[in-house]
């Protein structure tokens, strides 16, 4: 059922092109998707997303933090 649901995903979702810089908290790094909101877990061994985090809940997407410009 699980590989369904990937399929679907990956047709018909989000395609995660706009990921946000990397974060390392409590000992875990991950990059999160900035229109989705998707967590992936994420090596700095190899510097390289190693899968999605299904196991914990998507935060606010990137964009509703915006950032203030400096002036």
């Amino acid at each position: 059922m699980r590989y369904i649901a990937a399929v679907l995903d990956f047709l018909f979702g989000c395609h995660h092109s706009n990921l946000s810089r990397v974060f390392t908290i409590g000992g875990r790094s991950y990059r999160v998707c900035c229109d989705c909101g998707a967590n992936f877990k994420y090596s700095l061994d190899t510097m390289s997303i190693k899968q999605r985090d299904f196991s914990r809940s998507a935060p606010a997407p990137c964009h509703a933090f915006p950032l203030r410009n400096a002036h």
